[in-house]
């Protein structure tokens, strides 16, 4: 893998649940998990449009490749570190580059309208 097609700097977060301690529900938190640079390409230029409990849901496939970590999966989530912050949601099973040398996966964001 070339480090030049690294070029967008993310960080990889992990959910953190706890019961809050007042009314014993859970409470969700992203936690990072590291921070690394990535390649990210948008698998199209047409957004996927699905209704969800009356709100309008805008999804935006891409690719994402990172260099290896055994540690990353698809409960994870990725936060682009740069003017536009967009989350994506890790949606499939990473698959190893080469030996180790990098991996790659699907994500997608979601933008309520």
């Amino acid at each position: 893998m070339k480090i030049g097609k690294l070029d967008r700097f993310i960080r990889i977060e992990q959910k953190s649940v706890t019961n809050d301690a007042d009314y014993g529900s859970e409470v969700v938190a992203w936690t990072t998990y590291k921070e690394c640079w990535a390649s990210i390409q948008d698998v199209t230029t047409r957004s996927q449009e699905s209704t969800n409990s009356d709100l309008r849901l805008l999804k935006r496939p891409c690719k994402v490749m990172v260099r290896y970590d055994e540690g990353i999966d698809s409960t994870m989530r990725i936060v682009m570190l740069d003017r536009s912050d967009r989350v994506l949601q890790i949606v499939s099973k990473p698959a190893e580059i080469g030996r180790k040398d990098a991996m790659e996966f699907m994500a997608e964001d979601y933008a309520v309208h």
